[in-house]
């Protein structure tokens, strides 16, 4: 199966076949009208469209990240991290890990949709919260033979 469109419309079909316009908009793909100066304009499923967009957005995220991990620690300013800028509290391991598994969540949207990458980045954002309170990391970081003092759970 091809996500190339089958099909390519002229302007005049908006008009004259529009039910065939449409319902090659529907499919993998979707529809490409091409407008009398010669531009072509693709037609889809807003739905499939916002998917990719949100998608492509977090690749980019997610390599950002990785271009910042190849850099010396100190020149990783958390601005550079842009909308993901919570995961400089991490550890480069823990930063790492998450983006892989961000990259495999983004994968899978296509079967999921995106409730599970938005669930994963908010269990992260915790993660990375616990991280930046010194008190709270003291503890986390303790051994295990006290008890945790003064988390909610």
């Amino acid at each position: 199966m091809s996500i190339a469109p089958d099909t390519t419309f002229q302007a005049t079909d908006l008009a004259r076949r529009s039910r065939d316009v449409l319902s090659a908009a529907r499919t993998v793909g979707g529809a490409i009208i091409r407008d009398k100066d010669g531009e072509s304009l693709l037609v889809e499923p807003a739905a499939r469209s916002g998917r990719a967009r949100y998608e492509l957005a977090g690749m980019r995220n997610a390599f950002r990240v990785l271009r910042l991990l190849s850099m010396p620690a100190e020149a990783r300013d958390p601005v550079l991290y842009g909308d993901l800028a919570w995961l400089a509290a991490l550890s480069e391991t823990a930063q790492e890990q998450f983006v892989w598994e961000y990259v495999r969540m983004l994968e899978a949207m296509d079967a999921t949709g995106p409730e599970p990458v938005e669930q994963l980045t908010y269990e992260w954002r915790q993660t990375a919260r616990a991280w930046a309170d010194e008190d709270l990391r003291g503890e986390l970081i303790a051994p295990l033979t006290a008890p945790l003092a003064h988390i909610e759970l």
